[in-house]
């Protein structure tokens, strides 16, 4: 297919509706995992071309927020049409730079084709001014106004949904966008800026910059973004531990930010919960991705009557599930860091249950370890563990990685349970098991967390749905009417009459 790259293709920059590849842009490699072997390279972003994308952008804004919301919806729609057509293009990006399943990709994919033709349902009613009049006679007119310039940073684990996302709200609300593409999956988000102005986005409306590898080069230029007075809001996905530098950062200059951070996703099961259905969910929640989402399942508490049946039927769905005994995991960095968290477990008393080991021998177990730590492609089993206490380091740091670990609670001390969940950190999102939906319902309005799922796992996302979390997973929200009120701003507008 004339779609394939080889290792000499350079990811460009995309500014102002045009690809640019700077003679003195800095360039890196991008690699596909778990091979980590060379998939083709990419420009960086740096000062200088952020500052470029930026006046791309506040010149194109004048005209488009401009423009009536029935061209710029006919423009989405259109976009999802090709983005339709070119499903195989795409996917093959898609794969190629995080070595995701044909499941995960073709799920990003209908997901935005879903939400570039459904953000019409809600767009303009929550755009639509509201007429009030005031007790002294005053007439307001309340608009919400897009911003301006919104910056964007995304990320790499769901490249496709992430990086639309980030700009695809922005953009239908009448801003305009400066994004910096995951450096892990620069191709995928490119590609997004191609379809969009193949559908007739005018130029300038979204440049997409592949943010810097290099942690202190990234942070440079993030603080380019957000310093420049025309960046008027930033969202951001990633982690809780970059979230903080870069709001920081947005709050020496002013700037609000929307962020969607880090989890360590809870499942709670009740004692009546179905173990067949729970184990499912467990699993595919927990490794959907090789575990490597925001909302994948890192803890199950578990009633103790049901932890003996739930460990058989786990180590039975898990290969009925997953056919392939190892999961990419996108760098050998990252799987050390696991690695090293579940060692850490295991040291402490805590016990591997895998289709690839039967012992529960804990030097057979950390014999087992060091062989996967050795291995030099960055893959790992399906793994989850028992006997976790919450002194482990796993117990509340994320692992993005395809383990979960087992908590149990005594079976009537629901309580407990609840209070672990609220204890943690983060709250994104949590499930709740159990046969009796009003009991459930009731637990749910205890949970801190930004989403409870009842009798489903706890990766779930619906464009139509408002998405975020509380605590340290973040603040703001993405999706539905939510989601455009956080790109726009309320202006008041008053008349004598």
């Amino acid at each position: 297919m004339s779609f394939k790259k080889d290792d000499s293709f350079c990811v460009p920059l995309w500014i102002n509706g045009t690809t640019l590849r700077p003679e003195d842009s800095p360039t890196y490699d991008v690699t596909t995992p778990p091979s980590q072997s060379l998939t083709w390279k990419a420009c960086a972003a740096t000062p200088t071309t952020i500052n470029e994308a930026i006046q791309s952008a506040s010149q194109a804004f004048t005209s488009w927020s401009k423009t009536p919301l029935s061209e710029r919806l006919s423009i989405l729609s259109k976009a999802a049409d090709i983005l339709e057509l070119k499903g195989d293009e795409v996917q093959y990006y898609f794969e190629k730079e995080i070595s995701g399943t044909e499941a995960w990709s073709s799920f990003n994919l209908n997901f935005c084709v879903g939400s570039l033709r459904s953000i019409g349902d809600v767009l303009g009613d929550t755009l639509r001014p509201e007429v009030i009049k005031g007790k002294d006679g005053m007439k307001g007119t309340i608009a919400r106004v897009p911003h301006g310039v919104v910056g964007a940073v995304s990320t790499w684990n769901a490249p496709l949904i992430l990086g639309l996302r980030a700009c695809l709200t922005p953009i239908a609300a009448g801003n305009t966008v400066v994004m910096l593409a995951a450096p892990l999956a620069p191709m995928t988000h490119y590609f997004i800026g191609l379809i969009l102005h193949a559908a007739g986005l005018p130029a300038g409306v979204l440049n997409v910059l592949p943010a810097p590898p290099a942690p202190k080069d990234a942070a440079e230029v993030v603080e380019t973004l957000l310093k420049h007075p025309r960046i008027r809001c930033l969202n951001f996905t990633g982690s809780t531990t970059v979230g903080r530098k870069v709001h920081e950062v947005a709050g020496r200059y002013g700037k609000p930010v929307i962020m969607e951070l880090g989890g360590k996703c809870v499942a709670l099961a009740l004692k009546n919960a179905d173990t067949d259905k729970l184990a499912q969910e467990l699993v595919v929640g927990a490794y959907l991705n090789s575990g490597q989402i925001c909302m994948s399942t890192e803890l199950a508490l578990i009633p103790s009557r049901l932890v003996p049946t739930l460990i058989e039927k786990l180590i039975s769905t898990i290969p009925k599930i997953l056919p392939h005994p190892r999961l990419p995991i996108i760098t050998h960095h990252s799987k050390q860091k696991v690695l090293k968290l579940i060692t850490d477990a295991v040291q402490r008393g805590a016990i591997i249950h895998s289709a690839s080991i039967s012992s529960d021998d804990q030097y057979s177990q950390l014999d087992f370890l060091k062989e996967l730590a050795e291995d030099t492609n960055s893959s790992l089993p399906p793994l989850f563990l028992t006997k976790v206490t919450q002194e482990m380091e796993i117990y509340n740091t994320e692992s993005f990685g395809p383990v979960f670990c087992i908590l149990e609670y005594k079976d009537d001390n629901v309580d407990k349970a609840v209070k672990m969940a609220n204890d943690l950190e983060v709250g994104l999102s949590v499930s709740i098991f159990s046969a009796d939906e009003d009991e459930a319902m009731n637990i749910a309005g205890e949970i801190d967390s930004g989403a409870v799922h009842i009798n489903h796992m706890t990766v779930y996302d619906n464009p139509a749905f408002p998405h975020g979390g509380v605590k340290a997973s973040g603040f703001g929200r993405f999706g539905g009417k939510w989601g455009i009120e956080e790109f726009t701003y309320i202006k008041t507008i008053t008349a004598a009459i």
